[in-house]
């Protein structure tokens, strides 16, 4: 791609929200090809929640035809404590043009206009490879990483059994949203940059989830009260991969094999759906995690892991 030719402006709110999404899932496939997540206008509200004021959060991104080949805002996430994240989306042929480079650019400058206390910048993969030198270069290093791991022989499960006074179960629906938010919310209590999430907004997230995805929810009780859980899912577009997600459990109950439980009840449910692939994705610094998943047969994938950079 020529170099100099881009012209960036505030987003104007006559583009529609559908640009920003379809630049999204194009490098989102790019980046990574196996991905089942669509960003949908659906979920960049409820992501976004109505804080988020576009014209004045968000620029967009032209080539000299007036095209818009790309966008970057700044957004509060839920999840992430005291910190705005950067969202972007860039066309993929783009990828390896200047345009990276003048996006972090415009993106600092926007949010020190802002005045943003506190800004997360993050890449996906060795594809994202000309954010992560743009960012090296301008002296920020990543103070996160989120490996994504994957099972694909089904020889190094074992299903760890059931621990006595516990009982598992799954279901389509959820009834009890309190519930689930309360064992989420103590479970990743401590984890970077961790935010408690509401019940409306995880309610939200989860029906969005489900318009497209095929979800499980995968339960630990104990008597009548949940004590762990962890979400079932795969997008029934794609033939094989299934996903792991949300695994929690209340930290009082940790350490009597109620993960490992809650977890071969999840890859249960998808190889009885026809997943030959389960995909999750785990900070590198949470060990416990990372032991667990080791166990039951996942390996990491270097060529996908997610940095987190601090960029104000």
């Amino acid at each position: 791609m020529e170099a100099n030719f881009f012209k960036i402006k505030p987003y104007d709110d006559t583009i529609g929200l559908s640009i920003i999404v379809d630049l999204y899932n194009q490098m989102a496939k790019y980046l990574n090809p196996e991905t089942t997540f669509e960003l949908t206008e659906e979920l960049v509200h409820i992501i976004l929640g109505k804080e988020t004021v576009f014209s004045r959060d968000f620029l967009i991104f032209e080539n000299k035809q007036g095209e818009i080949i790309a966008f970057a805002g700044v957004g509060n996430i839920p999840f992430y404590k005291d910190a705005l994240l950067v969202i972007y989306g860039v066309l993929p042929e783009y990828i390896k043009s200047e345009l990276p480079g003048k996006l972090i650019d415009a993106i600092l400058n926007l949010g020190k206009e802002l005045n943003v206390p506190e800004l997360l910048f993050q890449t996906f993969g060795e594809l994202s490879a000309p954010f992560d030198k743009k960012l090296e270069n301008l002296g920020f290093r990543p103070v996160n990483y989120n490996w994504s791991m994957r099972l694909d022989d089904f020889d190094l499960f074992s299903n760890p059994g059931i621990p006595e006074g516990i009982k598992i179960r799954t279901q389509k629906e959820i009834d009890d949203y309190a519930s689930f938010i309360a064992v989420l919310n103590e479970a990743f209590q401590g984890s970077f940059k961790f935010a408690a999430i509401t019940e409306k907004k995880w309610q939200e997230i989860q029906e969005a989830l489900k318009r497209d995805h095929i979800v499980d929810y995968c339960i630990a009780y104990e008597k009548d009260k949940i004590v762990g859980f962890c979400d079932a899912y795969f997008n029934p577009k794609q033939d094989r991969i299934g996903l792991i997600g949300d695994l929690s459990v209340v930290p009082s109950y940790q350490h009597h094999k109620i993960g490992s439980a809650v977890l071969a009840f999840g890859i249960e449910t998808l190889r009885k759906k026809g997943r030959t692939i389960i995909n999750l994705s785990v900070d590198t610094k949470n060990e416990k995690a990372l032991g667990l998943y080791k166990k039951f047969g996942f390996y990491t994938r270097d060529n996908f892991t997610q940095k987190t950079y601090q960029i104000i």
